[in-house]
């Protein structure tokens, strides 16, 4: 049972940080020999791969996107519609989780936004949704990065959202 519980570690472990190898810049045959399963489409001068990935518990996939065979920008975001204090506190773990990752690799973010980090029930106290947890790296490695979680409100729907984006430094709308 142990030996099974450490290969199950590995496996997440190695999943949870896949992210790390595509960098920003590489060709789309280098990402492409990173990532033989990855889903590749195509639309006009842009082409786009698709990679599912687990992150600390939150599975989903990243989007890359490649213009004239660079990689100009990676995404990474989940989506949880169902809400509970549960999963708000899965939701910001796993961001505090990845922004010590990021940390590590990276270096401290150059700034770090703290929202309200407690759940509060839209139903019960009503809200437009809330900005929870934001850190910025400027420029780790010729590269912007950003690891956000966002309580999402409007019009009655409500959904919690973590994302990870990657762009070239020189990337205009990074606020």
């Amino acid at each position: 049972m142990k030996k099974l519980l450490s290969i199950i570690f590995l496996l997440s472990f190695t999943i949870a940080f896949s992210q790390q190898k595509a960098k920003i810049g590489m060709s789309l045959e280098e990402v492409k020999k990173l990532y033989p399963a990855a889903k590749e489409s195509r639309y006009q001068q842009e082409v786009n791969l698709t990679i599912e990935d687990t992150l600390h518990g939150l599975g989903s996939a990243w989007g890359l996107n490649f213009k004239e065979d660079k990689l100009t920008w990676m995404m990474f975001n989940k989506y949880i519609g169902e809400l509970s204090d549960a999963n708000f506190k899965k939701c910001l773990k796993a961001t505090k989780e990845i922004i010590a990752d990021y940390t590590e690799w990276y270096g401290a973010p150059d700034e770090t936004i703290t929202g309200n980090q407690k759940y509060v029930d839209p139903y019960k106290k009503k809200h437009w949704g809330y900005d929870v947890l934001e850190a910025r790296w400027k420029n780790a490695n010729g590269e912007k990065m950003k690891v956000e979680f966002t309580f999402l409100g409007g019009k009655g729907e409500y959904q919690f959202l973590v994302v990870i984006t990657h762009f070239q430094k020189d990337y205009p709308y990074y606020e």
